[in-house]
């Protein structure tokens, strides 16, 4: 096994274990020595993959949300319709939230009392997720679905999109200030932003 995939092999390992060292105690109450117990790996392993705790838990994210995406991305098809595709995008991250809530308990509660941290770590996963939106949009156009887009309004809409479902995801299940069906509730705002662009 060459270094690169012995490295790659042993970042997945700790990052599995810490999956299990967040679920137990949360973000506040992990640390590596609980990680490097959990992974079977001594400290100094940990520390030479990662810095800190802060490290290990964004890695540990990267991970949940790029399974996420790749799931999503499978589902979605240029033969499918704009409503279709945003319906898939909305549910395929509505189903994700609700299983890390069933999963990560203890972790959301620390993630509501610091959403800065959050906010910051997943830039990269929202550039991802807006090429996905750019893709769904850009079929649309070429089955005359939608009306055409210039291209810079065209990246300001996917990020009006994945900013928005976001956001709506944060005050249904972190803020708690929308009550009702989030599912029926996405797919209204989805079907009235379609609407818009036809």
């Amino acid at each position: 096994m060459s270094k690169i995939k012995k490295d790659e092999s042993v970042k997945h390992q700790i990052i599995e274990a810490s999956k299990v060292v967040f679920k137990n105690y949360g973000f506040k109450k992990a640390n590596m020595e609980l990680i490097a117990k959990a992974s079977g790996k001594g400290r100094s392993t940990l520390y030479y993959y990662f810095e800190n705790k802060d490290a290990v838990f964004k890695a540990f994210c990267e991970d949940f949300y790029e399974d996420m995406l790749e799931v999503i991305f499978k589902q979605l098809s240029p033969n499918l319709t704009i409503e279709k595709n945003l319906n898939l995008y909305t549910q395929g991250r509505l189903n994700h939230l609700i299983e890390a809530l069933d999963t990560y308990e203890n972790l959301l509660a620390d993630i509501k009392s610091d959403t800065k941290f959050m906010v910051h770590l997943f830039r990269k996963i929202k550039d991802e997720e807006i090429e996905i939106i750019k893709n769904c949009l850009l079929w649309a156009i070429e089955k005359n679905e939608i009306k055409p887009i210039a291209s810079e309004k065209l990246h300001f809409l996917s990020v009006a999109i994945v900013t928005s479902a976001g956001s709506i995801k944060k005050e249904i299940f972190l803020y708690e200030t929308v009550k009702g069906d989030p599912n029926e509730q996405l797919q209204w705002i989805t079907q009235l932003m379609i609407n818009s662009l036809k």
